[in-house]
């Protein structure tokens, strides 16, 4: 039980720092800029329904769609670790809206009635969480679900949190801070993305695995 614990622990973050809600606070809160308070509750709400369920569409439905298309499980790991690798290379050097493909001025970038589709995805559950969730989806035990499921849950409602709480703080939240966290968080993914490429490496290569 432990071990699924620490296991779910680790997914969270993980999957937090892909998704990087923290980083598109400015987005959001030019997308939701002219809302009142309630309103932009529900709209932050509303972000992070649409993000889970993308995020659980893609780790349930992703390797069988891959499957049919001969892509093994190991194959997908690399990719997703490379995909990983340049996103934490985008957030160290600050360019990672480039990588994710919004908008280079956020601030102009308010047309609500089409925010969820390009804010929810691809920006937050972008390639880089789509690759890791499916790259992680193997389960064998209902147990096992746990470390799957939710972690998901957990960013998905972190996600509302933290749009909600940039709602309240809107005005009190400098640009430098959120660049501070960028970089670290970049810092940490970049392991991770290492991580990832070798564990694929391993399933595709079995030689590699120590006897």
């Amino acid at each position: 039980m432990l071990l699924i614990l620490a296991l779910t622990i680790k997914k969270t973050i993980t999957l937090f720092v892909l998704v990087g809600p923290l980083s598109m606070i400015p987005i959001f809160l030019a997308a939701a800029e002219g809302l009142d308070l309630h309103s932009k509750g529900r709209f932050a709400r509303t972000i992070g329904f649409s993000v889970t369920v993308a995020l659980l569409v893609a780790t349930f439905l992703g390797m069988p769609i891959l499957g049919l298309l001969g892509v093994s499980l190991g194959a997908m790991q690399v990719g997703g670790g490379i995909i990983v690798l340049l996103l934490a290379i985008a957030m160290v050097l600050g360019k990672e809206s480039t990588f994710k493909g919004s908008p280079s001025d956020a601030n102009e970038y308010g047309v609500r009635e089409a925010a969820i589709v390009p804010l929810a995805v691809p920006l937050l559950a972008g390639p880089a969480a789509f690759s890791y969730v499916m790259g992680n989806s193997a389960w064998h035990t209902s147990a096992d679900l746990i470390h799957v499921v939710v972690p998901i849950l957990a960013v998905g409602i972190a996600c509302w949190i933290t749009f909600y709480m940039a709602c309240q703080a809107e005005k009190k939240i400098r640009q430098s801070t959120l660049d501070v966290v960028q970089r670290i968080g970049g810092f940490i993914l970049a392991a991770i993305a290492v991580e990832m490429m070798a564990a694929g490496l391993r399933g595709l290569f079995p030689m590699l695995t120590p006897a």
